[in-house]
């Protein structure tokens, strides 16, 4: 967009089991130097179980206009730290030699790039996270080991408008890692009056999402989805709430 523009993101994946994910994610970015580049900040908090990882990344982006539209190159770089809460952890064998209890850590370098294409109605990129893909050693003689794969991430969607009142905005994502199954996203949502969008989402881990949005200003948006669980994983818990 061709203003500062933030999001703050929070999300609670498998409510009811004890340990589920959750996420918090904070960023913003902003064109400058005669709109061509543009600058961003990432903040991003995860906390899975035992471990909870904490990220600052710093965004870099150039656009190049052609005949219809932008093709943006951005590169992002900061760093991960991560915290295993040792004394968490279930073991066996109480005499265990890593059972040591207390707050493992490890902090590593991290860079992603993407490519984006974007017109008034259509976009399409691709990105890598993780660009070095890196096994890293928690603080304890090299015993536990944390692995960045590298994550492809393919986006594509559009809009379609009937009139002032009524826009449809179909989109896909696709994620790929080594070694995983590849995981996609089949999104609609239709924006009434400009103001409300009603949405829906298919995701190949069997889930279906319901989303809504609401315009509260020209500079103001809130959102809520809910995720149904469809797999043999919903007899365990209550669904997945996000809201932004």
């Amino acid at each position: 967009r061709n203003s500062l523009s933030s999001v703050l993101l929070y999300r609670s994946q498998w409510a009811g089991i004890d340990g589920a994910p959750t996420t918090m994610n904070f960023s913003m970015h902003s064109p400058f130097s005669g709109r061509k580049m543009a600058l961003g900040l990432n903040f991003i908090l995860d906390e899975i179980g035992p471990t909870e990882t904490s990220t600052i990344m710093g965004t870099y982006a150039y656009h190049l206009k052609t005949s219809k539209g932008k093709i943006s190159f951005g590169l992002r770089g900061g760093i991960l730290s991560t915290s295993l809460k040792n004394d968490m952890l279930n073991y066996f064998d109480n005499n265990d030699v890593h059972n040591t209890g207390g707050v493992l850590q490890t902090v590593t370098p991290n860079f992603d790039f993407g490519v984006y294409y974007y017109t008034s109605g259509f976009y399409s990129g691709i990105s890598v996270n993780h660009l070095i893909g890196q096994t890293e050693n928690f603080q304890n003689n090299g015993q536990t080991q944390y692995n960045l794969k590298r994550h492809f991430v393919l986006a594509s969607g559009g809009v379609i408008v009937f009139n002032d009142n009524l826009i449809f905005k179909p989109s896909l994502m696709v994620r790929y890692v080594n070694k995983m199954p590849i995981n996609y996203d089949i999104n609609a949502s239709v924006l009434f009056n400009k103001t409300l969008w009603l949405g829906f989402s298919y995701r190949s881990s069997n889930n279906i999402v319901l989303i809504t949005e609401y315009n509260i200003s020209d500079f103001l948006r809130v959102g809520y989805s809910y995720d149904f669980d469809l797999s043999k994983l919903r007899r365990y818990n209550t669904g997945t709430h996000e809201v932004f």
